[in-house]
Order: C-alpha cells, then structure tokens, then sequence
C-alpha cells in the first residue's frame, strides 16, 4: 500500500489508509481484541479474485490422465463433483514427458577380458577449484576392466600424465607378472603427446 502511494496510521484502536498525496480518507481497518486489523468494506470499490483453469488441476488429480479421456468423463458424467472440463491449447505437461521417456540398454561388450591388465580404462580430471595440501589441481584414474581394480594418482599439471602412467606400468606390471595389453582414454590431449605414443608402441600396447 505504502508503495502505491498511500500513507497508513496505526493507534490503538483502527489504521487509517490515506492518498499520501491529497490525504483523501481510502479505507479504514479496525484493531479486533486479537490484535489483528480488520478492513473494513469500502463503498464503491469491488474485490476481484483470480481463478485457475481447473482442467490442469484434474489432470493432475487423475494421475495426469489424458485430456481427451478428462472431457468425456465429464461429459458422460463419470464422476460426480468434477467440474467442467475443457482440453487447453497446450496439453504439453513436463512430468507427462519425463514420465514417458524411455532408457535404451547399454550394449554388450564386444570383449571380456579374462586376465588383469588386458584393458585398462584411465581419464584425467581438473583443474579442481580446490587444490590438496600438496599443491596438486588434477587427478588421474586407473581402472582395470577385468578385475575394476581403481588406482588414483595425484598431479599439479596435466603435462604430468605421462610419467604417472610409466610410473602405473611399471608398478602393476611388476605386481601381477602380466602386462598392459591396451589402454583405452577419451584422447584428451595428455595422452596423445609423441611421448605417450612412442612409449606404448615400443612396450606393445594397443591405444
């Protein structure tokens, strides 16, 4: 009310509500014995109320059943005490559309490996908004495909993936006695380096 530009009067028995401008007397509110002020009903002036399309209400109601089945069970007097009901212009409703949207199954694998290290999935991540005690940003994951065995290594800059993967080879390969067969990564440019190629093409794994 203040910002529309009415200046309101509070004392212990009413609040008067006036034009801040003119003074002009525009309602008139009563204290009750609860402390609450009551309008009181101002001559020449109507209270209008706004009203929702009850169709989406029954929509949801009826566990968001079609519109079109909606009209004919009130049109057929389906039920007693639902209102009329009209199909809006849009019937898109977003918790139909989640409701209906269907999951394709992942593909099988083409191969299982049957021994540690013949496939070794690794990506990197970062830079973290927060860095360890060490200073390091990013993380760089190993995960054996046969056995999901996950090794974790720590790094200030993504140029440091190289000798963290030599260091890996060198400890898991002399761990198990076997070797790594193919390492499989998103391509990101850590691992795409002459470096890194050159380095799995003399120990023979497939990239």
């Amino acid at each position: 009310m203040c910002d529309q530009g009415h200046t309101l009067t509070f004392d212990s028995h009413e609040c008067e509500i006036r034009r801040s401008k003119s003074g002009k007397l525009v309602g008139r509110a009563v204290k009750t014995p609860s402390n609450v002020y009551i309008l009181e009903e101002i001559k020449g002036e109507r209270c209008l109320i706004g009203k929702i399309d009850e169709s989406w209400l029954w929509h949801k109601r009826m566990g968001h059943t079609n519109f079109d089945n909606l009209v004919k069970i009130n049109k057929n007097q389906g039920m007693r005490g639902i209102p009329k009901i009209t199909k809006p212009s849009c019937t898109i409703c977003k918790y139909c559309e989640h409701g209906k949207k269907t999951h394709v199954s992942f593909k099988y694998k083409e191969f299982t490996p049957s021994k540690p290290l013949e496939i070794i999935h690794t990506d990197l991540c970062g830079p973290t908004r927060s860095q360890s005690l060490q200073g390091e940003k990013y993380f760089m994951l190993f995960n054996d495909d046969q056995t999901r065995m996950t090794w974790v290594a720590f790094l200030k800059h993504k140029f440091e993936a190289f000798n963290h993967f030599r260091s890996f080879k060198a400890l898991v390969e002399n761990e198990t006695g076997d070797r790594i067969k193919c390492l499989r990564s998103n391509n990101g440019g850590e691992f795409t380096s002459n470096e890194f190629e050159e380095f799995c093409e003399s120990h023979g794994s497939k990239r």
